[in-house]
């Protein structure tokens, strides 16, 4: 019988390991990840942002991914992430997300409350998770852009506040990520994961990751952390497979043949990443 997410996330933070949450924005990447997600055997979250529901509508997605989930006969699971839209999280909802983000990260804080409190009390009747934002994530997110001189660092105290304020079920926190690919090498604030998750019983999610290495996500799930978003990683290892295979002379206009090295270059990634993530171990 499949887990409801919410018990996947509590048993991602009873246990210490990472879930995995891969965006994905076509039907190979879905079916890529997908295909490791079967064969190791191990829950993943398939997250749809901003940009891949500009190119494709969400109720269509929503249906590739509910096929690949008979086919593979695994538990697949929706992520809605990165929405500042109530109606956008309303329809996602309704035609069955698993989890969705309401990101009022931007907003003045009490804003931020009610409207995160307003998706809680939206989600209930359909027993949907909500997963909100508290600090500042520097970088660019799909279309959200954070300058870094406008970036902070998530408190203990106003995670408790938040939390309690609002019911949220998960909280991204701002630990010292940011959003694209690293120009130097971040600084992650472990102490503060830690002081965090010890003053929320709320699952703590990690956005900013790509980029970091190994050990990086390994002391930052030590920490605290139970869910880590992949994005930035993703497309550029599927992009450079297809870069690779355009470069070797083969017919360009052979597209599943391009297709074929850019999923294998996602898989291998994706594979090491649930690795990383202590994922596999489970």
């Amino acid at each position: 019988m499949k887990k409801h997410i919410r018990e996947v996330m509590i048993d991602s933070r009873t246990r210490r390991y990472g879930l995995a949450a891969f965006s994905v924005h076509n039907a190979e990447m879905i079916d890529s990840v997908l295909s490791v997600s079967k064969k190791l055997s191990v829950p993943v979250l398939l997250q749809l942002g901003q940009k891949a529901l500009q190119h494709l509508d969400m109720a269509v997605q929503v249906s590739i991914c509910r096929e690949f989930e008979k086919l593979y006969s695994i538990p697949v699971y929706l992520h809605l992430d990165h929405s500042r839209n109530l109606e956008q999280i309303r329809r996602a909802i309704e035609i069955g997300f698993d989890s969705v983000m309401y990101d009022g990260s931007a907003l003045p804080w009490e804003q931020n409350v009610e409207n995160t409190k307003q998706v809680v009390a939206m989600a209930k009747p359909y027993n949907t998770v909500v997963e909100a934002e508290i600090g500042k994530i520097a970088g660019v997110e799909d279309d959200i852009s954070v300058r870094e001189s406008d970036a902070y660092l998530t408190s203990p105290e106003e995670a408790k506040d938040f939390v309690d304020a609002t019911g949220v079920d998960w909280l991204a926190v701002s630990i010292g990520t940011a959003h694209g690919w690293y120009k130097d090498t971040p600084q992650l604030d472990y102490p503060r994961i830690e002081a965090i998750r010890s003053a929320v019983s709320t699952p703590l999610v990690m956005h900013g990751g790509s980029g970091l290495s190994d050990q990086a996500f390994s002391d930052a799930i030590k920490a605290g952390i139970s869910k880590i978003n992949v994005d930035t990683e993703l497309r550029r290892a599927f992009m450079g497979g297809l870069s690779d295979s355009l470069a070797s002379g083969h017919a360009i206009e052979d597209l599943l043949y391009h297709f074929k090295l850019g999923r294998q270059s996602l898989t291998s990634l994706v594979r090491e990443k649930l690795f990383v993530f202590g994922t596999q171990k489970f």
